[in-house]
């Protein structure tokens, strides 16, 4: 059974670097990454299994991190939080057993890939096999219901609900391109709901690694919790 750990920060409203990450989830995703161990490798989020999500209240905004590992959060500036609560999620991964009910959110990116009949290449001589549009309403809960069972979920689809998050924006430069800056926006739809537990490997794989596109920068990251009734 592969290990996690859930750390959870409510972000300080008043803080200089709050702020900053929030106008920008290149920034977020640099902050959060200052929290992993040193000596990754090229690919460091995936190295510390991060995936990460900022829930927005009334009252203030949430930021969730899932790593393979505890973070080290004397690493953040000070002041970040108000308040910090870290959760061992080992045994929910060793509790899941096919047949379970159980209720699951997460933040994705839905989208759809358009083929080109006549490719272009990209600055590196890659071919551009399409473009993504981002779906909405009844294409993006299919493409949820879709992915779920992948995933090792069956949605109960009289449960699913699905409601458009603020998108995922900022920028952040390419050193290919003399530092010129690259525009970051992505559309983020909410899926909660209901299902049962059908494949537990395809299941542990997506809770430790995440579902779908943008997982750098806040989506992909499945949250399950046990029901004791449908």
């Amino acid at each position: 059974t592969p290990t996690a750990h859930l750390t959870r920060l409510q972000l300080n409203p008043l803080s200089t670097e709050v702020a900053r990450d929030l106008r920008n989830v290149h920034s977020l995703h640099r902050t959060i990454l200052t929290l992993a161990p040193d000596h990754l490798g090229d690919s460091p989020r995936q190295a510390a299994g991060i995936l990460f999500l900022l829930e927005h209240h009334p009252r203030g905004q949430t930021l969730l991190i899932q790593s393979h590992h505890p973070l080290n959060l004397d690493a953040l500036p000070i002041g970040y939080a108000t308040a910090t609560d870290e959760r061992d999620l080992t045994p929910l991964l060793t509790w899941c057993q096919p047949g379970a009910p159980v209720r699951y959110r997460i933040h994705a990116q839905p989208q759809r890939c358009t083929r080109s009949e006549n490719p272009e290449r990209d600055e590196k001589g890659s071919l551009k096999r399409g473009r993504r549009i981002p779906l909405h309403g009844d294409d993006a809960t299919q493409w949820w219901h879709e992915n779920a069972l992948a995933a090792g979920l069956t949605p109960h689809t009289d449960t699913t609900s699905s409601t458009a998050q603020p998108d995922m924006a900022g920028w952040k430069n390419n050193p290919a391109h003399d530092g010129k800056r690259i525009r970051i926006r992505s559309r983020v739809t909410r899926f909660e709901g209901t299902a049962t537990i059908t494949d537990t490997t395809a299941l542990r794989t997506a809770l430790t690694t995440g579902i779908g596109r943008g997982r750098a920068f806040g989506t992909g990251l499945l949250s399950i919790a046990p029901l004791t009734r449908v």
